[in-house]
């Protein structure tokens, strides 16, 4: 019993945790030590309870699917809002590993030439990675969360949690790190970070395929197994981000791999994360393609579930694979930074998907409750604040953004950086 508690709790764990983890020293330099982890803290605990709520309401109307729970509770249109918001939230996620992707590959490249890259040269060799990777592994009918692939991502979140640590106390005992320069509280970064940081906990579309596969575990079980999972993650979020933004007081990227010195162990993290990246990609376009296909043809069965992608017609499965892999890859070459992609995903589709659906149909299908009505306040903040960026959006200052912050030589890294810290 406690074997299987454990391994439903790693899978949750897993569930949850993504590229998101690469802002978050990002997110503490912009709130602040204090104002991160208040944010940090008061979003695991929401999104566990929408969590519940989703689990919860799901056993009360029978149904094993979150599209379905949404046709039980508004009828079609309910259904077709979550799905569209479910198929966003995917595609957002896929072009923030993209984004991510190719950094990774761009710095290995440079590391391998010693010479920096042009754009054409991160397109084609994102291009190369997507044709010869990413796109065999997404044509696959089904998909395992084998023990390997989730080796690969434990390993790379240890290491990246280490040699941050270790680089957190370097500069401190170097004299490098001063109380001067850590900030406790920041108001104005709360309409940057905080759609980033609600969606670092968004492991909502797979939340009911996670519960309903370990069939053989109660509610109670199960709730803690999502507890615990929720802790595991908040406590790693908040050693990183700590760790990453105390390392890096001076100037913090909104990639931290990009701030990490050339070493060896540099080089493995970054090739580590790489094959996680690249073989998480299926787990990704797996319900992203089963959304497409039950909005566009299939229907709902007596059960409540809908058809799987071993269902699909080869030629549709195969040009939907084609469709979503390549479209995502161009708008990750395209988006200025992967902080960028999270907030606006976390603070559109992100707040539909996880607190404001979740909300809704709990309050439908059971009586409604005062944390209920908090998360889908929660929810409808995070709109607000998109609607408030747009409105506020300079269209020249977007326009001169570059195209890739993070991918410089080594070399204009450590200047920047010395620049930055000498300048404080």
């Amino acid at each position: 019993m406690q074997l299987a508690r454990l391994s439903s709790t790693i899978t949750v764990v897993n569930s949850i945790i993504g590229v998101s983890v690469l802002t978050l020293p990002f997110c503490y330099q912009q709130c602040g030590v204090l104002l991160g982890s208040l944010l940090l803290l008061s979003c695991s605990w929401m999104a566990y309870r929408s969590s519940m709520m989703l689990i919860e309401a799901a056993l009360s109307a029978n149904r094993k699917t979150y599209f379905g729970l949404a046709q039980v509770s508004f009828g079609v249109p309910g259904k077709i809002f979550v799905e569209i918001s479910m198929i966003g939230l995917l595609l957002g996620t896929c072009i923030a590993f993209f984004a991510a992707l190719e950094d990774l590959v761009a710095s290995l490249f440079m590391k391998l030439t010693g010479s920096s890259i042009l754009p054409w040269q991160h397109a084609l060799l994102l291009c190369t990675i997507t044709s010869v990777s990413v796109l065999p592994l997404s044509l696959q009918k089904k998909v395992s969360n084998s023990a390997w692939q989730s080796l690969t991502t434990i390993i790379f979140y240890i290491l990246l949690m280490f040699v941050l640590a270790v680089s957190c106390l370097s500069s401190a005992l170097n004299g490098g790190l001063t109380w001067e320069k850590v900030h406790l509280w920041h108001w104005s970064g709360v309409t940057t970070c905080l759609p980033i940081l609600a969606t670092s906990f968004c492991g909502h579309p797979l939340v009911l395929p996670i519960y309903f596969n370990f069939r053989g575990q109660s509610m109670e079980q199960m709730q803690g197994a999502f507890k615990y999972a929720n802790i595991i993650v908040v406590t790693f979020y908040a050693l990183v981000g700590l760790s990453g933004y105390l390392a890096y007081t001076g100037s913090v990227p909104g990639d931290i791999l990009a701030a990490l010195p050339p070493s060896l162990v540099t080089d493995g993290i970054r090739i580590i994360f790489l094959v996680s990246l690249t073989s998480s990609f299926p787990l990704i376009i797996l319900p992203c393609r089963q959304a497409i296909n039950t909005l566009l043809f299939e229907q709902q069965k007596e059960d409540g579930t809908f058809s799987v992608s071993g269902d699909m017609p080869f030629h549709r499965h195969v040009t939907c694979t084609v469709m979503i892999v390549f479209g995502t890859m161009v708008m990750g070459v395209l988006v200025p930074d992967v902080q960028t992609v999270l907030a606006v995903m976390g603070s559109t589709m992100g707040s539909v998907i996880c607190f404001i659906s979740p909300s809704a149909i709990s309050e439908k299908l059971r009586r409604g409750t005062r944390r209920g009505r908090v998360i889908l306040g929660m929810g409808i903040l995070l709109l607000l604040i998109r609607a408030s960026s747009i409105s506020n959006l300079n269209a020249t200052e977007f326009l001169q953004h570059p195209m890739r912050k993070s991918i410089v030589p080594a070399e204009t890294v450590s200047v920047h950086l010395a620049s930055n810290t000498s300048g404080h």
